[in-house]
């Protein structure tokens, strides 16, 4: 592939932008060919691989490491991947237009289970066999990190060795390490990575493989040169995470068991980073990420300083998760000097089920809390939901449409509703997925009695996306083979619906003679099959 083809291509597909490499802030790779080199890639596409702080975090550190060159790619959109096909041209990385396969190292951050097919869809275009026995000795190693790598065994078929937990540290150990065993044999790389904490290598590791912990968050490195995309992204924006953990223990929630324990950044650290971070960017969002950011016990001073900063400069401050029963109005206070964002609330379910479930606040506490929203300058919130929670009843879904209803007369209310999804390492981890039946009968329910209400807007995350983000994230090894069929058949983008066919996954259940029931129903066996991760 000569770097003019290809450019005269990228003048022609619909958002050539999303493949140049040359972002403000992007880091052109040195022409030494001595430097170990690592593709890092977000298998989705590029708006929404270049929202993640993960990826931004590894390219920056990685980067940073002597005789090293990091380089992107992301998941190409149909009109790219056409041609790539068309002309036989591998999959190359953003920076350089250099094929993946040249690297010394292909590594992925995962996210979400519905980027499974994109993986390999992407090793397919790179010509990087899929199986990892399958691969010759001058083939790069396949990493995957990432919070889906907590049950790394549907994708154990396809992948070298997966990093568990935080990836700052470990991410260098490994580098350093295969550097200096360049020219070693593949086995011998892989047994060296296993005797590492926190690396899980298929068929090598000795379990449990515990987690990894940054022990000083408080100073890990922090990408401040901040990659301004020159298209538009999902978050763009600079994300400062300002705490790592939560401090609840919501008893749904993989966030309150594999990201322990509870880590905060100072108000002057904030301040520092989201000052350098600026000065490279100028981003006129700056969004303080966490778990749950009224959590952090100094958030009063850091809005404060952050204000002092950036209000003259009309800055916007924002919150992607803010718990109602940590939420303070002074702070919104504060936050009403300058442009607003939005105001998201997770009250789950009903009252009752909340208690259960280890959320404390009452239905009353959040009316109240609605109205001093109201009072301090919004005018509109969003609501997250589960259906199908353990134990939940037809008088629970009548509570969640009565407390939205009420909230409604206050604020104008986005309420989106998700399945309950049985996450990995969570006291619910055995429970069951509610039948489709269920799922639609609650629907109709919500649609019909919430519907109507002038200022309430629903929206329904598919029944089948949750199915499938089930049976991957409690899946075990031999699932391996129900991806690949999976992908074979078309699947790929599946957190896009347009690209979503369910029908994909139970034609290749079938065909694989495996039960997609077994894995939503509940789970029963004595040792579950990823308790080879200790989080």
């Amino acid at each position: 592939m000569g770097k003019s083809s290809l450019e005269q291509t990228l003048r022609r597909v619909t958002n050539p932008a999303r493949y140049t490499g040359r972002e403000i802030n992007a880091i052109i790779p040195p022409e030494k060919s001595t430097f170990f080199r690592i593709a890092l890639g977000y298998p989705d596409l590029y708006e929404v691989g270049m929202s993640s702080l993960g990826i931004r975090i590894l390219y920056g550190l990685l980067n940073e490491m002597p005789g090293v060159s990091c380089q992107r790619f992301f998941a190409p959109d149909e009109d790219l991947e056409f041609v790539l096909k068309k002309e036989g041209w591998p999959l190359f990385a953003l920076e350089s237009k250099e094929p993946l396969a040249s690297f010394d190292v292909v590594a992925f951050s995962l996210s979400s289970e519905l980027n499974y097919t994109s993986l390999l869809n992407l090793l397919h275009l790179a010509k990087i066999p899929l199986k990892a026995n399958e691969r010759e000795e001058k083939m790069p190693l396949v990493i995957v990190g990432g919070s889906c790598a907590v049950n790394p065994l549907p994708l154990s078929a396809f992948v070298d060795a997966f990093v568990i937990g935080e990836g700052e540290e470990v991410i260098q150990e490994i580098v350093q390490t295969l550097k200096f065993m360049k020219g070693c044999s593949k086995q011998d790389k892989l047994e060296a990575l296993a005797k590492m904490a926190g690396v899980y290598v298929p068929g090598i590791s000795v379990f449990p493989v515990k987690r990894r912990v940054i022990a000083d968050f408080e100073n890990c490195y922090f990408p401040v040169r901040w990659l301004v995309p020159l298209t538009e992204v999902v978050h763009d924006r600079i994300t400062v995470e300002i705490m790592r953990g939560c401090p609840r223990r919501c008893r749904f929630c993989a966030a309150s068991y594999c990201w322990k324990p509870v880590r905060f950044r100072s108000p002057e650290r904030i301040l520092e980073i989201a000052r350098q971070a600026y000065r490279w960017s100028g981003c006129e969002e700056i969004s303080l990420l966490s778990f749950s950011s009224g959590d952090h016990p100094e958030i009063s001073k850091i809005v404060e300083k952050l204000m002092e900063e950036f209000s003259p400069r009309r800055v916007a401050l924002s919150f992607p998760s803010l718990r109602a029963d940590t939420f303070s109005f002074q702070l919104a206070a504060q936050i009403k000097e300058i442009r607003k964002t939005g105001l998201t609330f997770a009250p789950e379910s009903s009252q009752r089920l909340r208690q259960i479930l280890g959320k404390t606040i009452t239905d009353e506490e959040t009316i109240g809390l609605a109205k001093k929203a109201k009072e301090t300058g919004w005018r509109q919130i969003k609501l997250y939901y589960m259906l199908g929670l353990p134990g939940e009843t037809e008088k629970d879904v009548e509570e969640i449409i009565r407390l939205t209803g009420e909230l409604s007369r206050i604020l104008a209310i986005h309420a989106s509703f998700n399945t309950f999804i049985p996450k990995c390492h969570t006291p619910l981890e055995r429970e069951n997925l509610c039948s489709r039946q269920e799922f639609e009968a609650k629907v109709a329910k919500l649609r019909g009695r919430l519907g109507r209400l002038p200022r309430v807007k629903l929206s329904f995350h598919p029944y089948e996306m949750s199915v499938v983000e089930t049976f991957l994230g409690r899946g075990d090894a031999a699932l391996s083979e129900v991806i690949f069929q999976a992908w074979r058949k078309g699947a790929r983008l599946e957190n896009w619906s347009e690209h979503f066919n369910f029908s994909y996954w139970q034609e290749s259940f079938k065909e694989s003679g495996l039960n997609l029931n077994k894995y939503c129903q509940q789970q029963e066996e004595p040792v579950l099959p990823w308790k080879i991760i200790k989080v």
